[in-house]
């Protein structure tokens, strides 16, 4: 028995912005329903929105974490067998939503939903390092199929690299000493095999709290390549979008906000090339339906503090005016 059937799972892990994520689908009568969600993790979120689904709809579940898969799909299968709800488990990252969605046969959908944080799952679990509050290897995969590790990333990256990298997706200021170390650890044929390795070599330079989080944050990005993949594949998702359908996406930090931020912007005017006489010929497609993200209720905070920094931006797909 592993360390997840010791546990109850529902314990684990809290859903962010449930009730505001829930409420934001509607569920047609006549219509038929394909509701993709990007980040199963279990199925806190989905759970919710299956009980309101009918005879014949579609739900389908990307995850990168096989593992997550195996554990939510016989549970979801006993718990909604009843509703006649047509599954789709695909162990895959999000990034090729249309290449998995083409092969089952789907060539549009009518609201996807993003939950682009890790998990608690993955934060408290020791053996997949998502965390240094012990010491385990530096690998921080999702999928443990990809063959970079950031234990690879420390060892073999330029400083320049990993300057970029430490600045750009951890905005740590301290980036440059950190980078300069690694490299000079390296002369000396120092590897990087686990977090003990990295918090060791942070603290020597700064006894700032937060700047192992911003490190540890940064490298995991890069590993999972996980701002390119939430670019492409919200724009992949728009593209397929049913006109007056809607996308809901939540993240936990300014990197993400920002890109969604900037794509729902870019989607809801008609022009964005800033030429006194438009050569683009982009047309809006989206519709913010708040002006400003949803945050939590303090109450959500205060039961569930790992909330405390997300971000929920909703649009609805606009008819083609063509």
């Amino acid at each position: 028995m592993n360390w997840l059937e010791q546990k109850d799972l529902s314990s684990l892990h809290k859903s962010v912005l449930l009730h505001e994520l829930s409420e934001s689908i509607i569920i047609f009568k006549d219509k038929k329903n394909i509701i993709v969600d990007c980040t199963l993790w279990m199925w806190w979120h989905a759970k919710e929105i299956i009980k309101r689904l009918n005879k014949w709809d579609i739900f389908i579940w990307f995850d990168a974490d096989k593992r997550n898969l195996d554990i939510a799909k016989p549970y979801l299968l006993k718990e909604f067998d009843w509703k006649w709800i047509e599954f789709f488990f695909v162990n895959d990252n999000f990034e090729n939503l249309k290449l998995n969605l083409s092969k089952i046969g789907i060539e549009y959908i009518t609201w996807i939903y993003y939950d682009l944080w890790i998990s608690s799952l993955h934060v408290d679990e020791a053996e997949r390092w998502f965390s240094f509050k012990l010491n385990w290897p530096l690998d921080m995969r999702y999928n443990v199929n990809s063959w970079i590790t950031a234990s690879q990333i420390l060892n073999s990256y330029k400083e320049d690299e990993l300057v970029k990298i430490f600045f750009e997706y951890g905005e740590e200021s301290q980036a440059k000493k950190i980078a300069k170390e690694i490299l000079v650890k390296r002369k000396s044929w120092f590897r990087f095999k686990d977090t003990k390795d990295l918090t060791s070599l942070i603290e020597s330079i700064t006894s700032y709290p937060k700047t192992k989080n911003k490190i540890f944050q940064a490298l995991r990005i890069e590993v999972n390549k996980e701002l390119e993949t939430i670019e492409k594949s919200i724009k992949d998702a728009i593209e397929l979008l049913l006109e007056w359908w809607s996308i809901f996406v939540i993240s936990f930090h300014s990197l993400e906000d920002r890109i969604i931020k900037n794509i729902f912007r870019d989607e809801t005017r008609d022009c964005n090339c800033r030429e006194l006489i438009c050569v683009c010929r982009h047309k809006k497609r989206l519709k913010n339906i708040f002006k400003k993200p949803l945050l939590p209720s303090q109450t959500e905070i205060k039961a569930n503090p790992r909330s405390r920094s997300a971000k929920a931006r909703f649009a609805i797909k606009l008819a083609n005016k063509n």
